[in-house]
């Protein structure tokens, strides 16, 4: 979808906390709500360190799956591409122009 290669993309949030309770999210709202930050902020490239090695671990579990191909795992290991929507609200991390800038 898009032209973008979904085995090279990975997902992230910088921020669990969200300044919402819709009612139409598809998340459990188990979250804390909020509208300023309220906890010390990571540093951006620590932050996207840190993804991009648990990205890795999680792609070399899938080794050996029915289906996955060596070309496209060492692919995969290598993302291109960064979903920034698994929970929270991204845009309220303090210091998401560098983390995005980062990626």
């Amino acid at each position: 979808m898009y032209g973008i290669r979904s085995h090279q993309c990975m997902e992230s949030t910088p921020n669990i906390a969200c300044a919402n309770k819709c009612l139409f999210c598809w998340r459990l709202n188990t979250n804390p709500t909020m509208k300023e930050w309220k906890w010390d902020v990571d540093d951006p490239k620590e932050v996207v360190a840190g993804l991009l090695d648990s990205h890795v671990k999680l792609i070399n579990n899938s080794s050996g799956m029915p289906g996955v191909t060596p070309e496209r795992l060492e692919e995969a290991r290598a993302p291109r591409h960064c979903a920034l929507s698994l929970v929270g609200e991204p845009i309220m991390y303090p210091r998401i122009n560098e983390f995005v800038h980062e990626l």
